[in-house]
């Protein structure tokens, strides 16, 4: 009877290795769609080890020479989505977009974006703070075209439990097609000023690009819940020892019976 416990125990604990063994790194990435039709998209990949997270950001059709201001934005844990219509001409963006108007389209603003995808929890500078407090740190964003992006930064702990329901939004777009972001006019000839700060213009704070975070497992499964459902052969091997560990309980058991012969 003692060596049938031991043998099932050790199953148990078998089946357990697998979450505890494989639960850090885990691996994020969030495709980053274009707003505003600024024709800009990009892919982020976060490899995130307990609060540590190694971010990396690579994109093209975004401005070159201007600093493009970007974040992790929602609550934590919350209802966060990406706007389901951040582009001209998409079905509801007239409702979504802000009144202002640049050449007769309407803008699709930062205040206008945040009731879906949440305030700043992150900002994603290259060097420093990264927190919400340097959500306008204009001189530490990137300024390439194709962002270029990546840093080692530590994350808060709601953050690092919570990336999935994250957003990744990058912003500065042209949004008159001048070929530069700076003052753009409304129909009286004033320049719009950013819904975030007046001192700049909203071409600067415009969003770009916004994109949902979704956990992905190690067998390339994406969970979108934050989890990790494995597909290691790791796991498998071990997986398989527990289910064997606790066959042979059941056959010891039914010897034991006089079940077999």
């Amino acid at each position: 009877m003692r060596r049938i416990t031991t043998i099932a125990a050790a199953g148990l604990v078998a089946l357990a290795l697998p979450t505890a063994a494989l639960a850090d790194p885990r691996e994020f990435t969030a495709d980053v769609r274009e707003a505003n039709g600024s024709g800009a998209n990009a892919t982020a990949t976060i490899s995130l080890d307990g609060t540590t997270a190694e971010i990396s950001i690579s994109g093209q059709g975004f401005f070159d020479g201007f600093p493009h201001a970007m974040h992790l934005h929602g609550e934590p844990g919350g209802d966060n989505v990406c706007p389901p219509a951040m582009n001209p001409g998409e079905d509801g963006f007239d409702e979504i977009a802000s009144q202002t108007l640049v050449d007769g389209t309407p803008v699709f603003s930062v205040l206008d974006g945040a009731p879906f995808y949440g305030g700043v929890a992150v900002s994603l500078t290259t060097e420093d703070d990264t927190s919400g407090d340097s959500a306008l740190a204009v001189d530490r964003f990137p300024t390439s075209g194709t962002l270029d992006y990546s840093r080692t930064i530590e994350l808060p702990q709601d953050v690092a439990d919570n990336l999935s329901s994250l957003h990744v939004v990058v912003h500065a777009t042209d949004l008159n097609g001048d070929g530069q972001i700076g003052p753009v006019e409304d129909g009286d000839g004033e320049a719009i000023p950013s819904s975030l700060n007046e001192d700049l213009p909203i071409e600067a704070t415009a969003p770009a690009a916004c994109g949902q975070i979704v956990a992905v497992a190690a067998g390339g499964i994406d969970t979108g819940a934050g989890g990790i459902a494995t597909g290691s052969n790791t796991g498998l091997f071990v997986g398989s020892l527990a289910l064997g560990a606790l066959g042979l309980a059941g056959v010891v058991r039914r010897r034991s019976a006089g079940d077999l012969v």
